[in-house]
């Protein structure tokens, strides 16, 4: 049963953001756009979090 949510490479999720949040993130992106004119949300949501997670490996690492 096909529901769209899922393909080879990825799956969907929802979350919800809080409001303030959004307008933090879609004013970074904007931000953004002047560099790189293909910026957007999504793009910006998994930057930031495979950065966190990078970090994250990197806290586990260290003594």
């Amino acid at each position: 049963m096909a529901t769209g949510n899922n393909n080879s490479k990825s799956t969907k999720k929802g979350i919800r953001f809080p409001h303030e949040l959004i307008d933090e993130i879609d004013a970074s992106v904007a931000r953004e756009k002047v560099d790189n004119p293909n910026a957007n949300f999504s793009a910006w949501v998994l930057d930031a979090c495979g950065r966190k997670l990078e970090a994250e490996k990197d806290d586990k690492s260290k003594p």
